[in-house]
């Protein structure tokens, strides 16, 4: 009896039938690639939203409208945070630009105590006592929110509404980054005093788990906001404050890491896992302790959303209190991006759901038997 000769498949069909495996794995990671949720944020995205939202509440009409609208207010979200996605860009150039810009380790930069008196203000003058290098490392955080309120005045003057959601979202970032007290120290993290990882424990973990409790304590004292006839004097002032809530800050959390046995350094993964038993107590006695010491972390977003509320004030009143914003051409030229599928801070190109698209096809094409 002949032996059966064994049918051959098309060359075409046998290269797909080979690669079948890797075409499986890529649809996988373009799929992956499309859901994956934006990395967390300085201050904390949540911390973030409640100041903005708060800050907004505070303005008087007709300023308040221009962005207390719901779809207005997501705007404004989204471009309170683009600061911290645009530090996070792997090009060494963005990078340089923008991360300097959300922080002023100013005991970094002088030798002088505190409340560093004769630190000065104009960026001129304290580039030419101390050298334009050390600011690269010590940050330009005040005089970055001063750029971000004159941006801001231009775009309220002109009209533009692109601009104005874009220049309003910096100052309020880099306004309410000067108030937290991790931001303004070369102890930055607590490393220099046993504490680290402090930092991100306090902006993002304790808030996670509080969000209740701080957004009933930025809501405090609320009031309509005052004038500013000199910012960046005011910066600098409020920055200072920042600097002396440190020490509260490290002694409540020394506490609490020797209570709880546990590091926030060495489990960032509990940041948002409410879950972990340590995390729990550490956190709970970290509140605790800082309640015992007047809540000086609930302080500091109290008075940033005051202060930011301010800053927005100031620069609708010197643009002439506008009323009416315009539509203005984007960045690009005028053209309104069309590479990209937009779902809130998340841009998917349209090259990569085509991709996924076809390779899900290929996973589910019905296939011949031999």
């Amino acid at each position: 009896m002949p032996t059966p000769t064994a049918r051959r498949e098309p060359l075409g069909r046998a290269t797909a039938r080979a690669c079948y495996p890797a075409f499986l794995a890529l649809a996988g990671a373009a799929i992956v690639a499309l859901a994956a949720p934006p990395s967390a944020l300085a201050w904390g995205d949540r911390a973030h939203a409640l100041i903005t939202d708060e800050a907004v509440e505070r303005l008087p009409e007709p300023l308040r409208s221009l962005f207390s609208g719901e779809a207005d207010l997501k705007r404004l979200h989204e471009a309170v945070l683009a600061p911290d996605t645009r530090r996070k860009k792997d090009t060494q150039p963005e990078w340089e630009e923008e991360h300097p810009k959300h922080f002023l380790d100013i005991d970094l930069v002088t030798a002088e105590p505190y409340p560093f008196k004769s630190f000065p203000h104009e960026r001129a003058a304290a580039e030419k006592q101390f050298g334009k290098d050390v600011f690269k490392t010590a940050g330009t955080v005040p005089w970055a929110s001063s750029d971000a309120l004159e941006a801001l005045v231009e775009a309220l003057t002109a009209g533009r509404t692109d601009d104005i959601f874009t220049r309003a979202g910096d100052l309020l970032h880099y306004g309410a980054d000067i108030h937290q007290p991790f931001h303004v120290s070369k102890n930055y993290d607590g490393k220099m005093t046993g504490n680290d990882g402090i930092h991100k424990a306090l902006e993002i973990g304790l808030v996670n788990r509080h969000v209740d409790f701080y957004k009933a304590e930025v809501r405090k004292d609320r009031h309509e906001p005052a004038y500013l006839a000199k910012p960046l004097d005011d910066l600098f002032d409020w920055l200072v404050v920042a600097w002396s809530r440190q020490k509260p800050i490290l002694e409540a959390d020394s506490i609490a890491r020797q209570k709880a046995n546990y590091n926030p350094w060495k489990n960032l993964a509990d940041l948002d896992n409410f879950d972990s038993p340590d995390a729990t107590t550490y956190y709970a006695t970290l509140k605790q302790e800082l309640e015992a010491r007047g809540s000086p972390e609930a302080a500091a977003m109290r008075e940033a959303t005051g202060h930011i509320a301010e800053l927005l004030y100031t620069a609708w009143v010197r643009a002439g209190k506008p009323l009416v914003l315009a539509p203005a051409p984007d960045a690009s030229g005028g053209v309104e991006r069309t590479d990209v599928l937009i779902f809130g801070t998340i841009h998917i190109p349209y090259w990569l759901i085509g991709l996924a698209a076809a390779l899900v096809v290929l996973l589910f094409w019905p296939r011949r038997r031999p």
